[in-house]
């Protein structure tokens, strides 16, 4: 059962925050601590991070890819210097030198996403951060989740992560396939060494916010298993005694 404040899917994160490392993560401002959720409900926010093998799933996802640049830049190298050699010598270093920025700017990449991915959930809804150049928060409240879906093709498997797709009201059907487009309407967290587990605590953070009513604690609810508030029951009453005097006269 989760129960910890923080769930650490990595190392300390703290080290990445240091040397040479470090200047990259002050220049591209990437957070050293997770998005910030009221504590509501009388649970503490749950901060989840993704797991280790996460980050090196990413990194066979980027060598797969990285096999098109290079085949692509070795093939015209060796044809311009089939054709025109002299161009082909003088070329060389510049597609080299591109190709090899590519992949750079890619590995980079790679560790700016894992770094910046934190999920956090409280009792009313989860908040989901990620990006890579720019960086983005998406708060999703429970009140509005349908759907709670874990997904995992054969490469996740093997690394043994997950990914937890929270699908929501009017979003119609997204796609949660890695590198496809995900819905607005949708959450998304990905890299989990647990989903499974933290599906169960998000379904059960769903069923306590539908029966709590609109936006009220469970105090409010009756003995007799009813879920509509006193307030609710107040106002109705109100309306249906206006009704009736409306009727009479």
């Amino acid at each position: 059962m989760i129960t910890a404040a923080t769930i650490t899917g990595r190392r300390d994160v703290g080290w990445v925050y240091r040397g040479v490392w470090g200047v990259l993560t002050r220049w591209f401002r990437v957070p050293s601590r997770p998005p910030e959720l009221p504590a509501v409900g009388g649970h503490e926010p749950v901060s989840i991070r993704p797991a280790d093998a996460f980050l090196s799933y990413l990194k066979v996802l980027f060598v797969i890819g990285a096999i098109g640049p290079v085949l692509g830049g070795g093939a015209a190298m060796v044809a311009m210097l089939i054709a025109v050699p002299w161009v082909g010598i003088l070329l060389a270093p510049l597609i080299i030198a591109a190709v090899g920025l590519v992949l750079m700017t890619s590995w980079v990449g790679i560790h700016l996403r894992f770094d910046t991915q934190w999920y956090v959930l409280s009792d009313r809804s989860v908040r989901i951060r990620r990006g890579i150049w720019s960086i983005r928060e998406t708060t999703i409240t429970f009140e509005n989740v349908q759907d709670i879906t874990v997904l995992q093709g054969p490469l996740q498997r093997y690394f043994g992560v997950s990914d937890i797709l929270l699908e929501t009201a009017g979003g119609g059907t997204p796609r949660g396939k890695e590198g496809q487009h995900i819905s607005p309407h949708a959450g998304f967290l990905q890299g989990l060494a647990n989903a499974p587990e933290i599906k169960e605590l998000i379904a059960a953070r769903v069923r306590a916010s539908r029966s709590a009513g609109l936006g009220d604690e469970h105090r409010h609810g009756d003995t007799h298993g009813a879920t509509m508030s006193e307030p609710h029951v107040r106002v109705l009453r109100e309306i249906l005694e206006g009704l009736r005097a409306t009727s009479v006269g």
